[in-house]
Order: C-alpha cells, then structure tokens, then sequence
C-alpha cells in the first residue's frame, strides 16, 4: 500500500513537472504563406526536469470545419528555460494533407491555401509508456493570396518607338516569403479577332524565355525585329523553387516607326537628337549618319567624343578620325557620318560619349542599320 502511495505522488510530481510548459506562436507580421513559417514558436519549460517532446500541428478550415493539413515534428530535447524553435530544428516534419479540395502544395516548401483557418498545436512529451499532451495552443488565422508579378514597360496599350523593346516588372508580394524567385516571359502576337489575354492563351509564342533571375528583359538582336503594323501581348509567370505562384496581367503594345518627341530637335529639314546625362534603356535607330544635338554652355571652343560598341560585355570603342569635335556656345547640331567608320556592324548597339572640358558627359545610346 505504501508503495502504490509513492508511486502515485510520484506520477502526480511527473504530471505537473510536465504541466510548466507553455507554448508561444510567433507567426509571421505579414502572414502565413508557405510551410515553413508554421514552425516558428517557443517553448518555456518551467519545471526542473528536462523532457523529451514532439509538436503537432492541426489545421482545420473555419467555415466547413474540415481538416486540411497536419504536421507532426520529430522529437526533440526541452531543456529547462526557454526555447526558440524554427523548422531546422524540428526537422523533419511529417505532413498529412486533409480534404483533397484546397489545391494543398505537395512540397514541404509549398504554398498555403488561401482561406481563414484555425490552427492548434500541441507539446506531446514522449514517454516510456506512449505520448503524453503537456500544452496546447491554438490561433485563428487568414491566410492570403500572394500579389501576382506587376508589368511595368512597355505600359498596356502602348505605342513604343523600338522594335526591340525593354521589358520589366515588379516581383509578386511579400518578396520575403519568397525564397527562390525565378520569372517566364512570353511574347504574343494579338489576331485581329483576340483580346490580349486570350492571345497569350491560344497562340504559339513569337518569343519565351524561361527561368530569368532578373525583373528586367531586352528583347534581344537575335529575334526578329517586331512590325510596326503587328500588336503584341506579354505576361510574367513568377515560379518559387520552380513552383507557379502568380501570373501578371496581359499587357498589349505596338511598335511605330520612330517619331518624333521631345528628344527630337527639327533644324534645316533635318531631326537632331538630344544627348543625354544617363546612359539610359531609350535608344534610336540610326542608317548612315548620326545627328546629333549637343547644348555647350561652358563655351568652349572643342569637345571630346568616343564611340562604343555595347552589344556585348566587352564595351568595344570604335576608332574615329579624331577624339575632338569643335564646337560653338549653345546648340551645337552635329553629324557624324557611321559609313566611313570601320568595325560597324548591322543591328548592334552603340554609345555615343561626348565629355566637356568640366569632364562631365552627355551620352546618345543607338542602334545601327546597314
């Protein structure tokens, strides 16, 4: 009798050695989105006992009361004090999807549902005799669609002066849940009787590019120049860990021959463009001779002036008969003929430099044509 008294005191000591844990949920401030940051909690271990515990996770569907996910940790030793656990340390996670009907990620790294949901944890201490439930917390949360990428240029219905157009966009939010962002682009030609959304739908793309690392694209040398007569349609499809989690809107655009805008100077019958402070993504088509606008107001009396080629990395300059140009206060309107210059190649990308005597510089980006 005696014995059976102690053993009792004892397992009621065990018991509420046990029952000094508490559980603390950190999830994130700007939401769940992905698996991983389910695991982030603390455990305060209050007793004087060290344990050994795994944590389960329920995920249950607010409206219909369904369960949709389960988690289950490995077990791992509680120390008296406080702990801080993330998914490393509680790796591996056992998951078992629920109700078939939410679209659930595979991945262990995979999306969330969207929806609200209730999600309960609980501390299991592992005893000799089975599992025993030491501490148990549940939070009532709404999770949220992720933001699709954005288009940025060219803008929707936009008539762009360049048939090789600069492409870029805005990656989907929040960017920090997302730890391995990659992008597709595709490139549509838009029939007469489609809309922009059903074009990038049904026709074979004129040109795709899958997994760019970048938010920016250039349409390159060589593809075909777009038609000036054609409209096109595009959209971004942002992958994480290879994973489609938004497509962008459908933008259209269309190519016009070069006009003339505010970079444009009309003087003697003849358009002169103006230089520019920044090498920038604009750019004119230049055959034969170059005009050119340059705005001296320091007077002086000459100018440097390089030429490169920029189709590549290597920043190629190309030799000219001279590295001056003289020059007069105020507008300059100068021209420089390209057919006498060796080393100038059909569709490349040139830089035009143009330095004072300040050292400072004035740059017109082209592209030439034979």
């Amino acid at each position: 009798m005696k014995k059976i008294y102690l053993m009792s005191l004892w397992l009621l000591a065990f018991q509420l050695g046990y029952s000094q844990v508490v559980l603390n949920l950190q999830l994130p401030p700007m939401g769940l989105t992905i698996k991983p940051q389910l695991w982030n909690l603390s455990l305060v271990n209050t007793s004087k006992v060290n344990m050994e515990v795994r944590i389960e996770m329920v995920m249950t569907n607010v409206t219909t009361n369904q369960r949709v996910l389960t988690g289950t940790s490995k077990s791992v030793l509680l120390m008296k004090g406080i702990k801080q656990f993330q998914l490393q340390d509680l790796m591996p996670i056992t998951y078992n999807v629920g109700s078939g009907g939410y679209g659930m990620d595979p991945s262990p790294e995979g999306f969330l549902p969207t929806g609200v949901y209730t999600i309960c944890y609980s501390v299991l201490a592992v005893q000799n005799e089975g599992v025993e439930k030491i501490a148990e917390e549940c939070e009532t949360i709404e999770i949220e669609p992720i933001s699709p990428p954005q288009l940025m240029i060219p803008m929707d219905e936009e008539k762009v002066e360049i048939t090789r157009p600069f492409f870029a966009w805005i990656p989907p939010s929040p960017i920090a849940t997302l730890n391995s962002m990659l992008y597709d682009w595709v490139l549509v030609e838009v029939q007469p009787t489609q809309s922009a959304a059903d074009a990038v739908q049904q026709n074979v793309p004129l040109l795709s590019r899958s997994n760019l690392s970048f938010t920016n694209f250039q349409y390159p040398l060589s593809s075909p120049e777009l038609d000036t007569s054609k409209l096109y349609a595009w959209r971004i499809t942002a992958k994480n860990n290879l994973t489609p989690v938004g497509n962008s809107e459908v933008w259209s655009f269309r190519v016009r021959l070069f006009g003339f805008d505010s970079t444009l100077i009309k003087t003697g019958g003849e358009y002169f463009t103006k230089l520019r402070r920044e090498e920038d993504a604009a750019y004119i088509i230049c055959s034969g001779v170059l005009h050119y606008e340059y705005l001296n107001e320091l007077n002086d009396t000459q100018v440097s002036i390089k030429l490169f080629d920029i189709s590549d990395a290597q920043r190629r300059e190309i030799g000219l008969d001279s590295a001056s140009r003289p020059v007069q206060f105020g507008q300059n309107f100068n021209l420089l003929d390209l057919r006498q210059l060796s080393g100038m190649k059909d569709k490349h990308m040139y830089l035009l430099e143009v330095m004072n005597a300040k050292r400072e510089k004035w740059y017109l980006k082209f592209e030439y044509r034979e």
